[in-house]
Formats: structure tokens, C-alpha cells, sequence
């Protein structure tokens, strides 16, 4: 008896999934775009691109969309228009079963903004170039002067991303000049002195004792007192009174 049980349940599945599925595949056929739902996933400190604007692009790249077919919708066209885009990282498509296209991106991360003679542009994470936003300025690193005297944009980046990632040196330097040798001169954020930093040699030494001068060497009164702190000479931290 048990046996028969086994076999009629396995039957009834069997007619069961293929009518269910079936069901929902005339379902998704009628189904049509309802609405667009665009996410930013980065947007806390960042504002390149906007909901609105996402908005506006889907439907100027498929003026049909909204009412449209939702089996019609190629998520990985839609996917690769938006990662053309020169703020986005990265993009994700999907549909859900109620007709809502749903668009998240992840945008693009400067690292620093370059001013090179009349031009100006950021660097990413990766050392692409970004272009400038009209409604969104990034709080980055700024780097300017000389800036094609530099050995190579890869040390650019190598130093850019140290101070990046120690919080004491991303609160504390706001700006690296490159001089016409090519060396390099760290402007702080706190303080009256510049930081002559000479080349990226030595960079992890150079930052310790920089480090250890401002915890350690001097007082808050101090801070103000000098106008020169010279990193150049191997070992050593000079300091210069105003």
C-alpha cells in the first residue's frame, strides 16, 4: 500500500511542476514594466549620478520600457549601457515577477584630483582618469604643479593611496604639489608648515617620522611655530621656524 502511495505521489508532482510552470510562463508573458526602481549603493559620500538621472537614461536608451513586455527586457544590454556611464563601477539588472525593473550601481571612487595647467580630473582607485561632475565635487586629495615631472603616475598613486588609508594622514594632508624636479611637497590640513617630502623613496619611514613629530615631538603650541618640515634627508626630520 505504502508502495502505491509512493507512486501516485510521484505522479501527481509529475503533472503538478510542468502545469505550475507552464502557468507562469504565460504569466511572465503578460506581465509588462510597471515601474523602474534605480539604487545607488555608494551614495553616503559621493553623488556623481542621481536616481533622476538613472531614471532619465533608461528611458531615453528605451522609450518603450515603461508598459512594455517585461520578457522584452535584456538586463545584460541594460547592465553594459550603464557601465558606459563615466561615474558608474558597476551595474546590476534585474526584474522582479510584478513588472519592477530595478537598476543598482555602484559608482566609481576617486582617490585624487589632479590640476595640471588648465586641466583637471580625478584618478580612481585603480588610476583611471575621471572626468569633473557638474553637480557633485569630491573632498579628495588634491595634486598639482609640475605634475608631468613626476618619475611615474604609478608612484602618484602608491603614496595618494598610503595616506589614503591611514585615517591620521587622510584627515591631516589635503594637498601634494609636485615641484619641477619632480619631488614632492605635502600641504596639511593643520598647521602653517609644508611638508617637503622629496622623492617617493622611503615613503613608509618618511610618514613614521612624520608621524612621531606630530604625536610625540611637539606640543599644540607648536604646531604653528614652524613653516618648514623637511622629510628629504634620510633618517632625519628638520624642522624650520617662520
Amino acid at each position: 500500500m505504502k508502495r502505491w502511495k509512493n507512486i501516485l505521489f510521484g505522479v501527481l508532482i509529475g503533472i503538478y511542476f510542468p502545469i505550475i510552470f507552464a502557468f507562469v510562463a504565460i504569466d511572465k508573458h503578460e506581465v509588462v514594466c510597471s515601474e523602474i526602481v534605480p539604487s545607488i549603493c555608494d551614495s553616503v559620500e559621493n553623488r556623481f549620478i542621481s536616481q533622476d538621472e538613472m531614471n532619465d537614461l533608461v528611458l531615453s536608451k528605451y522609450p518603450g520600457l515603461l508598459g512594455g513586455h517585461i520578457q522584452d527586457v535584456d538586463c545584460n544590454q541594460m547592465e553594459l549601457f550603464f557601465m558606459k556611464h563615466p561615474a558608474i563601477e558597476n551595474c546590476e539588472v534585474f526584474v522582479t515577477y510584478g513588472g519592477a525593473l530595478h537598476l543598482n550601481v555602484t559608482q566609481r571612487e576617486p582617490l585624487v584630483r589632479i590640476f595640471d595647467n588648465n586641466t583637471s580630473y580625478y584618478l580612481d582607485m585603480k588610476g583611471d582618469k575621471m572626468p569633473l561632475f557638474k553637480h557633485h565635487t569630491a573632498h579628495v586629495l588634491v595634486v598639482n604643479g609640475f605634475v608631468k615631472r613626476l618619475s611615474s603616475m604609478e608612484d602618484l598613486m602608491a603614496i595618494a593611496t598610503t595616506l589614503y588609508q591611514d585615517k591620521f594622514w587622510k584627515a591631516q594632508i589635503e594637498q601634494i604639489y609636485v615641484d619641477k624636479k619632480g619631488e614632492l611637497t605635502l600641504v596639511p590640513r593643520v598647521g602653517d608648515h609644508i611638508v617637503e617630502f622629496g622623492t617617493i623613496e622611503n615613503t613608509e619611514s618618511k610618514l613614521r617620522n612624520l608621524k612621531a613629530l606630530y604625536k610625540n615631538g611637539w606640543d599644540t603650541r607648536e604646531w604653528n611655530l614652524y613653516k618648514k618640515v623637511s622629510l628629504k634627508y634620510k633618517g632625519q626630520v628638520v624642522c624650520t621656524k617662520g
